[in-house]
């Protein structure tokens, strides 16, 4: 390492060591200035911070990406209005929420549970589309979406849930009738093609669960998997899809991660009961420009994104020995050692120690055991590269030394050390891929 790089590295830790002392327990803001560290042999850079390339007029904006409102989903309550809903949002600080209303209920009564085999599969699948644009400002979006729910909880035979995120807002066709009953008929992967021809961004809702909304493998072209689903907190349904999600990675398959609330009352405050998560809790941060659908949907098709409830996004970044940025979330690198990963986030509780990992998945490692209309866990065979005990509320940074292979994917949790029901104080970071 050479003079001006370890001039860099110390003063860094001066820096993180100031963080440190001055910490609170009130909500963590993730703005930090940097010094320009201009060398004689290569270009203007900041040591360990993301260049221009990576940061240029981007920031984190916060969404929920399943909501459910009243009017268009039969089991949402009553004061979950539109425009409750972007009420509430806007006070819990976020920048877009998508609904996803059920399939086929819009077609059926919504204040009933009773269903009327003459209204099946008749849709329009978004109702409220130009009502729920009205809502939208220059500083929030708010989106219909929906949830294709294709499900026979009456013979336990689950098939899952489908959620349908419009990539344009532009030309899609919110008339569109989805498929999904009679119940027990319809497959989830059927559901997953229809939302995909539908032009959606796919997500694989809460693919573990009771088992009546659990996936029943018999698709995986999904974009993106719901790792983290507000219903019970973090907990081992979440867990699980953790290990499913890993799993697609090791076999290649670049899924983004996704965390929402799954919320049916917007006014249940956080921390929500067990059933029934508040809005907002959590929350997928997408790293992006600005407040437009545009560049959300490209934020989270590129899986530039991260999970959390703890008020700030984890955030994990890969530079070279020198400091200098290479990649963060959602980014690719060639195989190479000598890299140092960093990750920071925050605490927002400080009650117990929570565990933060950083993450190897291996190409291959991964005894995938899932299998058409069966509920199997597989187990993605990870390597824990690096633990360290977060115990205490406020932002913390931790920087470790690896090396990729092609193929090797890095991501980093920080989760309770008993993952239980109610777990929370968690975050998720987005995945870096060595191709």
């Amino acid at each position: 390492m050479n003079v001006t790089a370890k001039r860099v590295l110390a003063s860094a830790i001066v820096l993180g060591l100031l963080g440190w002392l001055g910490c609170s327990d009130s909500e963590p803001q993730i703005e930090r200035d940097a010094e320009v560290v201009e060398e004689d042999s290569g270009p203007e850079f900041v040591a360990w911070e993301r260049s221009s390339e990576g940061s240029g007029g981007m920031q984190w904006l916060r969404g929920d990406l399943h909501v459910h409102a009243a009017g268009a989903s039969n089991d949402a309550a009553p004061e979950s209005t539109h425009e409750r809903i972007k009420e509430v949002a806007v006070e819990r600080g976020l920048d877009f929420v998508v609904l996803t209303d059920h399939s086929n209920s819009t077609g059926s009564d919504p204040w009933t549970l009773d269903e009327d085999p003459e209204l099946f599969n008749q849709g329009p699948e978004f109702p409220f589309w130009d009502e729920v644009a009205e809502l939208s400002t220059e500083s929030f979006l708010l989106v219909q979406g929906n949830e294709l729910s294709p499900v026979d909880p009456n013979t336990n035979q689950p098939t899952g849930h489908i959620g349908c995120i419009p990539r344009s807002l532009q030309d899609f066709d919110p008339d569109i009738a989805f498929v999904d009953r009679p119940r027990g008929e319809v497959t989830g992967g059927e559901a997953l093609e229809q939302a995909r021809d539908a032009g959606c961004l796919t997500i694989l809702n809460h693919p573990y669960g009771p088992r009546w909304i659990s996936f029943d493998w018999t698709g995986q072209g999904y974009d993106a998997m719901e790792v983290w689903n507000g219903g019970a907190g973090f907990g081992l349904y979440d867990e699980q899809g953790m290990q499913a999600w890993a799993c697609d990675l090791s076999q290649g398959r670049k899924v983004t991660p996704i965390g929402a609330s799954d919320n049916h009352n917007v006014e249940m405050e956080p921390p929500g009961e067990l059933l029934t998560p508040p809005l907002g809790v959590p929350v997928t941060w997408v790293w992006t420009a600005e407040v437009n659908w545009d560049e959300i949907i490209d934020g989270l098709s590129q899986g530039r994104v991260a999970i959390s409830d703890t008020g700030a996004p984890l955030e994990i970044d890969l530079f070279d020995a020198e400091g200098r940025w290479m990649a963060m979330a959602g980014g690719e690198v060639g195989e190479a050692e000598d890299l140092w990963v960093q990750i920071r986030g925050a605490r927002k509780e400080s009650d117990g120690s929570r565990n933060l990992e950083l993450i190897k998945v291996l190409p291959g490692a991964c005894d995938d055991r899932r299998e058409e209309g069966r509920i199997i866990v597989p187990e993605a065979n990870w390597e824990v590269v690096e633990t360290w005990s977060i115990d205490r509320a406020g932002e913390f940074e931790e920087r470790v030394e690896v090396s990729l292979a092609e193929g090797e994917v890095l991501f980093a949790w920080m989760v309770p050390e008993s993952i239980e029901l109610m777990g929370t104080d968690a975050a998720i970071s987005g995945a870096i891929y060595a191709r």
